[in-house]
């Protein structure tokens, strides 16, 4: 069954495995031949495809095509899908296309990849605070679990083998504070509240461009260590690493990094505005509706975002 969140080519790799079939050839056998096959079916699964799992494996459609990350309102931040081997072999100074938790997989009882992983603006684990990562901690290769030819879990890697469990150090505070409110301006877009001027949240977001080596690039196409760079840059006011060129998206980027040291959380600031003060005495006996037990399933909902 799909894990809460997962991303659908982590599914379709774990069907793979549980079928005794390594991934590398799962492709084939689903009409998707090719390098990067179930990454590029997270993109755009077509219908023929999402049939013949809805047949075998007896889930609807709805849900399978759910697992995709396509139509995706937030595509402008999704870490970039280039063509054939360079997504494994990618340098250091390029995106890949997936990060991931260490922590998550090694406590997962079946690890798998999740959705909010493939976000240019993720860049810890909102769960266990530790920095995210985007290569094989062994070989430094990016992950390429479409092509395994083993018959082993895609928290291995395709590469060179070694697990990808090695832990990572925590991030900053500065850095996660800059995080958080950005994951909750999205999960605002994806809401339906969308900006007054007209233009996306996305877009705004992932139309800046920052100045790092030789040439400005934009957030989706730096590697995670230079995202962390930039958002320990940002956070701490070190410098000014946007162009010389201003844009609507600076502007934004600079109104969002001014809010974030004292932004607490959606969560926190529901909790302040709706739950009662306590009051001095005994509490009273009346039966009413228990905002208490709402504030805390939200909480539960936002300890678990990470998954969504």
């Amino acid at each position: 069954m799909p894990a809460p969140g997962e991303l659908l080519s982590s599914w379709l790799h774990r069907l793979a495995y549980a079928n005794g079939i390594p991934p590398r050839y799962f492709g084939a056998l689903l009409g998707a031949p090719g390098e990067n096959w179930s990454a590029r079916l997270d993109r755009a699964l077509p219908d023929r495809i999402l049939l013949v799992l809805g047949e075998h494996t007896h889930k609807p459609l709805e849900d399978i095509a759910a697992l995709t990350i396509a139509p995706d309102a937030l595509a402008r931040l999704r870490l970039p899908l280039r063509p054939g081997s360079q997504q494994t072999c990618a340098p250091r100074t390029q995106a890949t296309w997936l990060q991931f938790c260490p922590a998550c997989l090694a406590e997962d009882e079946t690890p798998f990849f999740r959705r909010g992983w493939s976000l240019a603006t993720r860049l810890s684990c909102f769960r266990h605070g530790c920095r995210l990562r985007d290569r094989c901690p062994s070989c430094g290769h990016g992950l390429a679990p479409f092509s395994q030819k083993r018959l082993v879990p895609h928290q291995i890697c395709a590469s060179c083998g070694a697990a990808l469990c090695k832990r990572t150090r925590p991030a900053a505070a500065g850095a996660r504070h800059l995080e958080r409110l950005i994951d909750d301006l999205l999960r605002l877009h994806a809401a339906g509240h969308r900006m007054a001027e007209g233009r996306s949240l996305p877009d705004l977001l992932g139309s800046a461009c920052f100045q790092f080596g030789r040439r400005p690039m934009s957030i989706a196409r730096l590697p995670h260590r230079d995202r962390y760079q930039l958002f320990q840059q940002l956070a701490e006011g070190r410098s000014t690493p946007f162009g010389k060129r201003r844009s609507p998206a600076i502007s934004y980027w600079k109104r969002v990094i001014q809010a974030a040291p004292t932004w607490s959380g959606l969560v926190t600031s529901f909790s302040d505005a709706v739950l009662p003060r306590p009051k001095a005495g005994p509490c009273p006996t009346t039966a009413g509706p228990d905002l208490a037990d709402l504030v805390q399933a939200a909480a539960r909902l936002h300890q678990t975002r990470q998954a969504l």
